[in-house]
């Protein structure tokens, strides 16, 4: 009798062990899988937090540059500095005369924008405030429409940010068609035959030259019929 007592005490402590076993070998595992989960929630938390790519000084240079173009100055640069929690490379401006200006320029090292930067404040703002402003050089130009001049007929029609297509038609016969490049604010056309500089008049007719000379495209073209 005391041997059967003895041999269910046994038994009944095996089980209990393996029991124990197994709660264990489950309390790691889940562990193992939180841990798991918990470092890829931080990776992917890592991965949302990456920066936008900045663009490079050079970058930064040749768009300010296109933004001062006409404006009679030039830019220093200064250096990259992080602003209202920003990165911007900041420049000193100089004007016609030699002068440097109170002012001085930034340029968003991810968007590219140009802004006026108030060191005194040390705060970013709109490029409208900067001294030499200029709001007519800054007024996009819509390169699209029709234009007459003495039975010449101009169609220009936009291809991208930067360029239109144009296309002369005299007598419904096609006399030169390509694509302009645009900068600040006007168009540009270069051939073997041809250098045509097209920018509009305060009364929206369209002015075409060719470097000055007269030529069958040149002169003032109006508004005419859409086709």
């Amino acid at each position: 009798m005391k041997k059967n007592v003895v041999i269910a005490l046994m038994g009944a402590m095996l089980l209990s062990l393996s029991a124990c076993g197994t709660t264990k070998n489950a309390t790691s595992t889940e562990a193992s899988v939180s841990t798991e989960a918990s470092a890829e929630s931080e990776e992917s938390t890592e991965e949302e937090e990456e920066e936008p790519d900045e663009i490079a000084q050079t970058d930064a240079d040749a768009l300010l540059s296109e933004k001062l173009d006409g404006l009679d100055c030039q830019a220093v640069f200064f250096d990259l500095e992080f602003i209202n929690e920003h990165d911007y490379y900041t420049y000193s401006i100089v004007n016609k005369d030699g002068d440097e200006l109170d002012q001085m320029l930034a340029v968003d090292a991810v968007s590219g924008e140009v802004y006026v930067y108030d060191t005194d404040d040390e705060e970013i703002r709109d490029f409208s405030e900067f001294e030499l402003y200029d709001p007519e050089k800054d007024v996009k130009v819509d390169w699209e429409g029709t234009y007459e001049l003495d039975g010449m007929t101009v169609v220009l029609s936009p291809a991208d940010d930067s360029s239109f297509e144009f296309k002369f038609t005299k007598n419904d016969e096609k006399q030169l068609e390509g694509v302009a490049q645009v900068s600040d604010n006007k168009g540009e056309y270069s051939d073997d035959e041809v250098s045509l500089t097209f920018e509009f008049t305060k009364d929206g007719s369209l002015k075409i030259s060719n470097k000055g000379n007269i030529n069958e495209f040149a002169g003032i073209y109006v508004p005419g019929k859409e086709e």
